[in-house]
């Protein structure tokens, strides 16, 4: 059996950091991903996967990617005695829209559809009201968009819909059409990419690979003198802002990468560079400023290894003998 290859991008604040380390990538080994089977993303990697998808060829997608992600400006109108800031610290509004990035992000999708698109994409996100008729069995409940195969819905979503699906953090954006962020239970989605291709295209433990990319690991931690903290310092310490969420999304994400490590063993490929300082976007940092830092951390990170392993599983070797995607397949249209 041919291998099953598997390209995993987390979800995060640090986009650009992912982006670049994958053109690094294509800069040592052009046809690296051109191959790949399946584009899972969560969150921000959602949106990095979904512009991918519909791009005739990889490289094109990472680069209308890093081009995307520069305008990138989370704090955009949200000063700190901005209406919307004072409404969310007194618990009224998610403190931040992605109205703006939802506007770019269907200029640059338009109305393509998860159905349209020829690559295969894998996206996580969260429904907060499954809307079952029987009380009983009414929740929330996680989705896995994807078009991995064929599936009984009466109209295909808008990809750009189900890209901001996984990438709407609860308390910092509003809940986008019922759903919040994946990165809930599958920041790092490559145990969901590697179980929904067994489900829907066969695929084999032993034959499948998987280069799963970060957003770089910085030192997020807290110093607790006590235990005994309350919401006042899970959500609103103004060093740590938002701790529990970033926690939850963090900690997932390890064990994610521990697990897919341990039942794929050498063919789990994890690029995730240490960091030399935390980095998150702040409003008193300017856009410009941060998209540079997050560049100059990519291009400070070794991605010898992750090539080496790739190599010496055969992903390179294979790749070299399949052909690439055709030119102009990206998408079918809408």
């Amino acid at each position: 059996m041919a291998p099953l290859k598997i390209l995993s991008l987390d979800g995060g604040t640090r986009p650009l950091i992912t982006c670049h380390l994958l053109r690094r990538l294509l800069d040592h080994q052009p046809g690296l991903l051109e191959d790949v089977d399946v584009f899972a993303g969560t969150s921000a990697g959602a949106v990095t996967s979904a512009i991918i998808g519909v791009s005739d060829t990889v490289r094109e997608g990472v680069e209308r990617s890093i081009a995307f992600w520069q305008l990138w400006h989370p704090f955009e109108g949200a000063g700190p005695f901005s209406p919307r800031t004072l409404s969310a610290m007194s618990g009224l509004s998610a403190f931040l829209t992605h109205e703006k990035l939802y506007q770019h992000l269907r200029s640059l999708l338009g109305e393509v559809r998860l159905r349209d698109v020829r690559r295969r994409l894998l996206m996580p996100a969260v429904a907060v009201d499954n809307k079952v008729e029987l009380k009983e069995y009414r929740h929330w409940s996680i989705e896995i968009h994807h078009n991995l195969g064929a599936q009984d819905l009466p109209v295909s979503p808008l990809l750009a819909d189900i890209a901001l699906h996984s990438s709407s953090i609860p308390v910092l954006h509003p809940v986008f059409q019922g759903r919040v962020d994946g990165g809930l239970y599958a920041n790092n989605p490559s145990m969901c990419a590697l179980t929904m291709a067994m489900d829907f295209l066969a695929a084999d433990i032993a034959t499948t690979m998987i280069l799963s990319v970060g957003q770089g690991q910085a030192n997020s931690y807290m110093a607790l003198p006590g235990g005994d903290v309350g919401y006042g310092g899970w959500l609103l310490n103004m060093e740590r802002p938002l701790a529990l969420i970033k926690l939850v999304m963090e900690a997932n994400l390890q064990a994610t990468t521990y697990q897919a490590s341990r039942i794929l063993e050498d063919r789990f490929v994890r690029l995730d560079p240490f960091l030399a300082t935390d980095l998150e976007p702040e409003a008193t940092v300017p856009p410009e400023v941060f998209n540079q830092r997050q560049e100059e951390m990519a291009e400070q990170a070794d991605i010898g290894a992750a090539l080496a392993q790739l190599e010496e599983i055969s992903w390179i070797a294979a790749q070299g003998a399949a052909e690439a995607v055709p030119s102009g397949t990206g998408q079918l249209g809408s």
